[in-house]
């Protein structure tokens, strides 16, 4: 939680009484988890449709995953995405995750 957004949230967080932060942790959920969730979703449904990306591939674990790095490197790095960090979570995380079987 180390970039603005993070240390707001935090300061946020902190001031909330426990009905308060059900309300917002519900916000959070519903606007930005579940959102994006579903946005993963369909992106790699399209690549299991087009037999690039495994037939199990859009699992709530794997896509946890997808959204708790894209949710770690936003929000606690500062919302730093160096090219080579794309491209390496690409070829080293990403690529391994989702190829097919026998690819």
């Amino acid at each position: 939680m180390l970039s603005p957004p993070g240390t707001a949230l935090l300061s946020v967080l902190h001031e909330c009484d426990s009905s308060a932060s059900g309300r917002f942790q519900a916000v959070i959920f519903q606007g930005v988890i579940q959102s994006s969730t579903e946005l993963f979703r369909k992106v790699v449904s399209r690549g299991v449709e087009r037999g690039e990306v495994r037939s199990d591939a859009t699992s709530e674990p794997t896509l946890d995953l997808i959204l708790a790095m894209m949710m770690c490197r936003s929000k606690v790095c500062g919302s730093e995405w160096p090219e080579a960090y794309i491209a390496e979570s690409i070829d080293r995380i990403m690529v391994p995750l989702l190829r097919p079987s026998g690819s």
